[in-house]
């Protein structure tokens, strides 16, 4: 499995990141239905995209996670 970074919150309608149901996440963050039939919710990059309401959506990333944390993170 693909491993998945701490990450730090970007947002804005610039990321043009899509994917429809049934397709692997291509990144982690919020994501809306293109129809706005339901509010976003999270997906972790490389899990199955959800379906919507009305089954088959197409997903907009709304709010993504990217780069390093903005806070250090405690020693293991």
């Amino acid at each position: 499995m693909k491993k998945i970074d701490t990450l730090r919150r970007i947002s804005g309608k610039g990321l043009g990141l899509m994917a429809k149901t049934g397709f692997h996440c291509p990144a982690n963050g919020f994501w809306r239905p293109e129809d706005r039939s339901m509010d976003p919710v999270f997906v972790f990059e490389g899990s199955l995209m959800p379906a919507g309401t009305g089954g088959s959506t197409v997903w907009l990333l709304e709010d993504a996670m990217f780069g390093p944390p903005e806070y250090p993170l405690p020693a293991r």
